[in-house]
């Protein structure tokens, strides 16, 4: 039996995380090019408008108010075929997105894979308008930190920051977790969010699937709503208004 009704409708901006889009495949990290226009094409129907990195964050920092019906789109890793598949269709749409990258993919330090798995290459990120798909930070190595020492969090921050100020692409200095992880202690927790405002970083994104409250209660624990290839259309509508399908 269906519970998603007991759920509250969430208050806020929905943040859309996706991963890997690949023709023939659904499954959690990946949606089928078709599948990824059926839910846009809803959200286009019912109105919804993405906004920037930029805009979302001002938002969430509580500079201005939200807009009806906005949200935040974003796509994790940096995988070619966010390139192939959904640049074009934001850009038939009009619409904007976030991409977050992994730093070491920057400085050509990362072994590159194939089909579904293979990144973007430094280049094919400059050939993105900046206007379309807007850039964050998702690790230097996609390292988990919530199995980092202090010392290593601050390392990794630091190698990651620096790839992508050496890089000379356009950036925002916000960063996802990797896998979503973050220290199980509150003491570490807090030494990482101090390491990440020293460094400059302005916000951080998890999971949760919440819809995001803004103003941000915590701009380093904005939480985004994983969208699977295996959703079906009636869970991504649950999703969208809701953010998870299980009231417990």
């Amino acid at each position: 039996m269906n519970f998603s009704w007991l759920l509250p409708e969430g208050k806020g901006i929905p943040v859309l995380m996706y991963h890997k889009v690949w023709p023939g495949c659904n499954d959690d990290l990946t949606i089928t090019p078709e599948k990824l226009r059926e839910q846009w094409s809803y959200l286009k129907q019912e109105g919804y408008h993405p906004l920037s990195l930029t805009d979302y964050l001002e938002i969430a920092h509580g500079m201005k108010a939200a807009p009806a019906r906005a949200m935040l789109i974003t796509f994790d890793d940096g995988y070619q075929n966010n390139q192939v598949y959904v640049y074009p269709l934001l850009r038939e749409l009009g619409w904007q997105a976030t991409f977050f990258i992994i730093g070491n993919t920057l400085d050509e330090t990362h072994k590159n894979e194939s089909g579904p798995e293979q990144k973007m290459t430094w280049g094919e990120l400059r050939m993105l308008d900046p206007a379309v798909v807007q850039l964050g930070m998702h690790g230097y190595a996609h390292e988990n930190m919530g199995s980092a020492g202090p010392d290593k969090m601050e390392a990794e921050l630091g190698a990651m920051v620096n790839a992508f100020k050496s890089s000379g692409l356009p950036f925002h200095m916000v960063f996802a977790y990797p896998y979503g992880a973050r220290p199980g202690s509150k003491v570490m927790l807090a030494t990482l969010k101090r390491q990440m405002a020293e460094m400059g970083i302005t916000a951080a994104f998890r999971i949760g699937n919440r819809v995001s409250n803004v103003p941000a209660e915590d701009i380093f624990e904005v939480k985004r709503i994983d969208i699977k290839g295996t959703d079906t259309m009636n869970a991504f509508k649950i999703k969208l208004k809701k953010g998870k399908l299980k009231p417990f």
